[in-house]
Protein backbone atom coordinates (compact mmCIF):
# COMPACT_ATOMS: atom_id res chain seq x y z
CA UNK A 1 0.00 0.00 0.00
CA UNK A 2 1.54 3.30 -0.98
CA UNK A 3 1.52 6.16 1.69
CA UNK A 4 0.51 9.94 1.26
CA UNK A 5 1.34 13.19 2.72
CA UNK A 6 -1.20 15.26 3.69
CA UNK A 7 -0.99 19.30 3.18
CA UNK A 8 -3.13 21.08 5.18
CA UNK A 9 -3.43 24.80 5.67
CA UNK A 10 -4.07 26.23 8.66
CA UNK A 11 -7.74 27.64 9.14
CA UNK A 12 -8.69 31.85 8.51
CA UNK A 13 -6.20 33.65 10.71
CA UNK A 14 -7.53 36.18 12.45
CA UNK A 15 -5.96 39.53 11.12
CA UNK A 16 -7.05 42.18 8.58
CA UNK A 17 -6.64 41.30 5.06
CA UNK A 18 -3.72 42.63 3.26
CA UNK A 19 -1.52 42.22 6.25
CA UNK A 20 1.80 39.72 5.94
CA UNK A 21 1.86 38.07 8.60
CA UNK A 22 4.53 34.51 7.75
CA UNK A 23 5.62 33.70 11.16
CA UNK A 24 3.47 36.49 12.66
CA UNK A 25 1.77 34.05 15.61
CA UNK A 26 -1.79 34.66 15.09
CA UNK A 27 -4.52 32.58 15.93
CA UNK A 28 -7.30 31.33 13.99
CA UNK A 29 -11.04 32.06 13.68
CA UNK A 30 -12.45 29.09 16.22
CA UNK A 31 -15.46 28.35 13.77
CA UNK A 32 -13.47 27.98 10.77
CA UNK A 33 -11.22 25.79 12.43
CA UNK A 34 -13.51 23.61 14.16
CA UNK A 35 -15.07 23.26 10.52
CA UNK A 36 -11.69 22.31 8.89
CA UNK A 37 -11.07 19.73 11.94
CA UNK A 38 -14.39 18.18 11.05
CA UNK A 39 -14.01 18.17 7.48
CA UNK A 40 -10.88 16.64 7.43
CA UNK A 41 -11.70 13.93 10.30
CA UNK A 42 -14.36 12.67 8.05
CA UNK A 43 -11.53 12.42 4.83
CA UNK A 44 -9.42 10.48 7.02
CA UNK A 45 -11.64 8.26 8.80
CA UNK A 46 -12.68 7.03 5.71
CA UNK A 47 -9.20 5.45 5.74
CA UNK A 48 -9.36 3.71 8.98
CA UNK A 49 -7.32 1.11 8.79
CA UNK A 50 -4.60 3.53 7.93
CA UNK A 51 -1.85 4.76 10.62
CA UNK A 52 -1.04 8.88 10.41
CA UNK A 53 1.74 10.89 11.39
CA UNK A 54 0.64 14.50 12.51
CA UNK A 55 3.08 17.14 12.11
CA UNK A 56 2.43 21.38 12.73
CA UNK A 57 4.49 24.35 12.60
CA UNK A 58 4.35 25.37 15.65
CA UNK A 59 2.22 28.62 14.93
CA UNK A 60 -1.03 29.09 17.09
CA UNK A 61 -2.90 28.75 13.92
CA UNK A 62 -1.67 25.40 13.11
CA UNK A 63 -1.64 24.08 16.75
CA UNK A 64 -5.27 24.70 17.03
CA UNK A 65 -6.06 22.90 13.73
CA UNK A 66 -3.79 19.81 15.62
CA UNK A 67 -5.55 20.09 18.56
CA UNK A 68 -9.08 20.20 16.78
CA UNK A 69 -7.90 17.53 14.98
CA UNK A 70 -7.16 15.05 17.66
CA UNK A 71 -10.34 15.41 19.36
CA UNK A 72 -11.69 13.30 16.62
CA UNK A 73 -8.31 11.01 16.69
CA UNK A 74 -7.61 11.15 20.68
CA UNK A 75 -5.18 8.33 19.95
CA UNK A 76 -2.98 10.87 17.77
CA UNK A 77 0.03 12.56 18.86
CA UNK A 78 0.50 15.90 16.77
CA UNK A 79 4.37 17.11 16.88
CA UNK A 80 5.75 20.41 16.16
CA UNK A 81 8.40 20.54 13.21
CA UNK A 82 9.42 24.42 12.96
CA UNK A 83 10.53 23.49 9.36
CA UNK A 84 6.56 23.77 8.60
CA UNK A 85 6.39 27.74 9.43
CA UNK A 86 5.55 29.63 7.09
CA UNK A 87 8.44 32.35 5.52
CA UNK A 88 9.50 34.31 8.07
CA UNK A 89 9.05 38.19 6.61
CA UNK A 90 11.19 39.74 9.79
CA UNK A 91 10.79 43.99 9.80
CA UNK A 92 7.37 43.81 7.42
CA UNK A 93 5.59 41.18 9.33
CA UNK A 94 2.16 42.85 10.61
CA UNK A 95 2.52 45.35 8.15
CA UNK A 96 -0.06 45.80 5.18
CA UNK A 97 1.53 44.51 2.00
CA UNK A 98 0.53 48.22 0.12
CA UNK A 99 2.81 49.93 2.84
CA UNK A 100 6.21 47.78 2.23
CA UNK A 101 8.28 50.05 0.09
CA UNK A 102 8.22 49.06 -4.01
CA UNK A 103 11.92 49.10 -3.69
CA UNK A 104 11.73 46.59 -1.52
CA UNK A 105 9.74 44.04 -3.21
CA UNK A 106 11.45 44.75 -6.27
CA UNK A 107 14.59 43.93 -5.09
CA UNK A 108 13.31 40.61 -3.67
CA UNK A 109 11.65 40.11 -7.40
CA UNK A 110 14.87 40.39 -8.72
CA UNK A 111 16.44 38.12 -6.54
CA UNK A 112 13.65 35.69 -5.35
CA UNK A 113 15.93 32.72 -4.44
CA UNK A 114 18.31 34.54 -2.26
CA UNK A 115 17.09 37.99 -1.21
CA UNK A 116 15.95 37.58 2.74
CA UNK A 117 12.89 39.88 2.36
CA UNK A 118 12.32 41.53 5.72
CA UNK A 119 15.90 40.79 6.42
CA UNK A 120 15.37 37.45 8.10
CA UNK A 121 14.80 34.35 5.60
CA UNK A 122 15.21 34.08 1.62
CA UNK A 123 12.61 31.34 -0.69
CA UNK A 124 15.47 29.13 -1.27
CA UNK A 125 16.00 29.05 3.24
CA UNK A 126 12.06 27.96 3.11
CA UNK A 127 12.81 25.61 0.01
CA UNK A 128 15.73 24.09 1.92
CA UNK A 129 14.22 23.27 5.04
CA UNK A 130 10.40 22.16 3.40
CA UNK A 131 12.30 19.55 1.43
CA UNK A 132 14.64 18.23 4.36
CA UNK A 133 11.19 17.44 6.47
CA UNK A 134 9.80 16.04 3.52
CA UNK A 135 12.52 13.60 2.99
CA UNK A 136 12.10 12.83 6.80
CA UNK A 137 8.28 12.76 6.15
CA UNK A 138 9.21 9.97 3.53
CA UNK A 139 11.12 7.96 5.83
CA UNK A 140 9.20 8.03 8.55
CA UNK A 141 6.03 7.05 6.32
CA UNK A 142 8.23 3.79 5.38
CA UNK A 143 9.39 3.41 9.10
CA UNK A 144 6.46 3.48 10.72
CA UNK A 145 3.99 2.31 7.44
CA UNK A 146 2.06 5.60 8.22
CA UNK A 147 0.35 8.35 6.25
CA UNK A 148 2.16 12.01 6.99
CA UNK A 149 -0.22 14.76 7.88
CA UNK A 150 1.50 18.19 7.32
CA UNK A 151 -0.97 21.34 8.79
CA UNK A 152 1.16 24.21 7.83
CA UNK A 153 1.31 27.10 5.62
CA UNK A 154 0.17 27.86 1.44
CA UNK A 155 4.07 29.05 1.42
CA UNK A 156 5.21 25.89 2.60
CA UNK A 157 2.81 23.99 0.53
CA UNK A 158 3.89 26.01 -2.16
CA UNK A 159 7.77 25.42 -1.92
CA UNK A 160 7.32 21.77 -1.96
CA UNK A 161 4.50 21.45 -4.97
CA UNK A 162 7.79 23.35 -6.54
CA UNK A 163 9.86 20.48 -5.48
CA UNK A 164 8.24 18.01 -6.91
CA UNK A 165 7.02 19.27 -9.60
CA UNK A 166 10.26 21.02 -10.83
CA UNK A 167 12.50 17.97 -9.48
CA UNK A 168 14.51 20.62 -8.66
CA UNK A 169 16.26 21.92 -5.28
CA UNK A 170 16.68 25.47 -6.43
CA UNK A 171 14.99 28.34 -6.76
CA UNK A 172 15.91 31.80 -9.01
CA UNK A 173 13.06 33.16 -10.14
CA UNK A 174 9.31 34.56 -9.07
CA UNK A 175 7.96 33.25 -11.78
CA UNK A 176 8.62 29.49 -11.21
CA UNK A 177 6.88 29.80 -8.06
CA UNK A 178 3.25 28.10 -7.80
CA UNK A 179 0.50 30.34 -7.38
CA UNK A 180 -1.71 27.80 -6.37
CA UNK A 181 -2.41 26.40 -2.88
CA UNK A 182 -5.35 25.12 -0.74
CA UNK A 183 -7.53 27.48 0.74
CA UNK A 184 -7.69 28.39 4.49
CA UNK A 185 -9.00 25.17 6.27
CA UNK A 186 -8.22 23.24 2.98
CA UNK A 187 -5.97 20.31 1.68
CA UNK A 188 -4.10 18.62 -0.93
CA UNK A 189 -3.19 14.84 -0.81
CA UNK A 190 -0.05 13.26 -2.49
CA UNK A 191 1.36 10.04 -2.65
CA UNK A 192 5.03 9.50 -0.76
Amino acid sequence: MSHQLWLVRHAQPLIEKGICYGQLDVAADAQANLQAATALAQVLKQNAERNYLVYFSGLQRTQQLATALQQHFPHWNSTVDVRLQEMHFGQWEGYAWKNIAKADIDAWISDFGRYQFGGIESCQDVLTRVIAAYQDSVQLSRLHHADVVWITHAGVIRALQYHLHQGRVTIERADQWPLEAPDFGAWICLNL
